[in-house]
């Protein structure tokens, strides 16, 4: 009869388990639904939220619409074309000139800037601080370094140090 009562136990134990497996079901179902519906509350959200968006640009593009036809219906008459293009013209060469002045300065400033790190005609620096290295005259080409080759590259450029004061009295003429 031992083995009977083992069976009987065995049998309620697996029953027991079944129970206890059915009886939780339900709780993560429901926790699973919580999840789902709080995703689709998100994304529900998210898209009234883009929906009062997307209905704001309509309504603002639409008003736009109306001041550019009513602007146009307005200048219509007033200015011919040939007129304005004497004046578009003058202004495109003085943005042009401005332009180049500009970038005349940048380019300045940079070449500067860069000579600032030249050191002068006939001196040798023990050490330079950012390459950590001896420099010699007999250098003929930097290490892999970047700022070795840019300082290679630059001290093999036409641009000397007497051009810098040129270029600073060219920037202080322009106001720059």
């Amino acid at each position: 009869m031992s083995n009977i009562e083992e069976e009987v136990q065995e049998a309620q134990e697996e029953t027991e388990e079944e129970r206890h497996k059915h009886c939780q079901l339900p709780g993560q179902l429901e926790a699973e639904k919580a999840e789902e519906n709080s995703k689709l509350q998100v994304a529900l959200t998210a898209r009234n939220e883009a929906l009062a968006e997307s209905q704001k640009v309509e309504r603002e593009v639409f008003e736009l619409q109306q001041q550019l036809e009513s602007k146009n219906a307005a200048l219509q008459d007033q200015v011919p074309c040939n007129d304005i293009q004497l004046v578009l013209d003058q202004a495109h060469g003085d943005l042009v000139s401005t332009t180049t002045r500009f970038w005349n300065t940048v380019d300045a400033l940079q070449n500067r800037r860069l000579a600032s790190y030249l050191p002068g005609s006939g001196v040798i620096q023990a050490d330079w601080p950012e390459q950590g290295g001896v420099a010699t005259q007999g250098d003929d080409f930097p290490s892999a370094s970047p700022n070795r080759l840019s300082r290679f590259l630059i001290s093999r450029s036409p641009l000397r140090l007497t051009n810098i004061d040129i270029l600073s009295k060219t920037m202080m003429h322009f106001g720059l």
